[in-house]
């Protein structure tokens, strides 16, 4: 079954919050590195909730019936914010669909930028990111800079 792309609202903010922080433990930590405290308050449905109303974001979700598999979310049509696909849907083509999406309504500008988890490199570089600085570490969370510029 193909999922159904559509803008996210503001109802889906637990939803949303829930995708996040279950793929972000799924994906991006371990027991050695384990996910700071912080980032998980900052991914808790209040806070969603209130970017998902920031006129600078533009939120796209992919459903498969009526579960989340996917979101998408860009700042000023520059930094990408989150950019997340349940485990269970990885390599099933959510992300080209959320990132075709995000092009055709255009989300994104000429220059995008992005912080990823360094799980999520190789997803960037396919989509025509490139590393753009050395990896480093944000209060205990690791990340890749990564740039991109649009024709």
């Amino acid at each position: 079954m193909n999922p159904q792309i559509r803008k996210a609202l503001v109802s889906d903010a637990a939803e949303i919050a829930e995708l996040i922080r279950f793929t972000s433990l799924a994906c991006c930590f371990s027991a050695e590195n384990p996910c700071p405290e912080w980032y998980l308050e900052s991914i808790k449905v209040e806070q969603v909730a209130k970017l998902l109303q920031d006129e600078q974001m533009e939120w796209v979700v992919a459903s498969h019936g009526t579960r989340l598999s996917g979101v998408f979310a860009i700042a000023s049509k520059r930094n990408v914010k989150y950019f997340f696909v349940h485990p269970q849907f990885h390599g099933s083509g959510v992300g080209k669909l959320l990132w075709r999406h995000a092009e055709q309504s255009g989300f994104l500008g000429p220059s995008l930028t992005v912080r990823s988890s360094l799980f999520a490199v190789p997803v960037y570089s396919r989509l025509g990111f490139m590393v753009s600085e050395p990896a480093s570490q944000f209060k205990g969370m690791q990340y890749q800079t990564m740039t991109a510029v649009r024709d």
